[in-house]
């Protein structure tokens, strides 16, 4: 088949009542996302900023718009459920933090921004510390002379062929 033929085909298959079809089935396979998709109020969304949707898309909670996400969806409804509970924003992070553990959290805490330069600070300290206790060490001074450190009887024997030679 070609061109032409393809083109004429499609062209009576529009020019009928299927044209009628074509835009019925496609007027319905749109109708679902927006039928079916589940509206939140706007302190729902703003209530879940907090959150990491758990389907794995790397979305906020707030954000994830995966149609019939089976993660969002339940997590949202539960954070209006708290919400109409009178529960404010601090209780509701912690009672997710309670149930999900710290993985739902979009950010870490505030202690986890804290450790690292803590502990970079206390190395940093350590680090001058041993440096300056380092440059400050006086070397271990020798013996004054060779001869001071040798025995009696071979320094009475160097002193003789020094003076035979001599």
């Amino acid at each position: 088949m070609n061109f032409k033929s393809l083109a004429r085909h499609y062209s009576r298959f529009l020019a009928g009542r299927n044209a009628s079809k074509v835009l019925f089935w496609l007027a319905l396979a749109m109708w679902p996302s927006a039928q079916f998709a589940q509206v939140f109020p706007p302190e729902v969304k703003k209530a879940s900023e907090p959150f990491v949707c758990q389907c794995r898309c790397n979305h906020q909670l707030s954000a994830c718009d995966m149609f019939g996400c089976g993660s969002a969806i339940p997590l949202r409804e539960e954070i209006q459920g708290h919400l109409k509970q009178g529960k404010t924003q601090q209780q509701i992070i912690d009672a997710f933090v309670a149930k999900y553990g710290q993985n739902i959290l979009s950010a870490p805490p505030k202690s986890a921004w804290v450790t690292p330069f803590a502990v970079l600070s206390c190395g940093l300290i350590l680090v001058f510390f041993v440096i300056k206790a380092w440059t400050q060490r006086k070397p271990k001074l020798a013996a004054a002379s060779p001869a001071a450190a040798m025995p009696d009887a071979y320094r009475d024997k160097l002193e003789r062929e020094l003076k035979d030679l001599g």
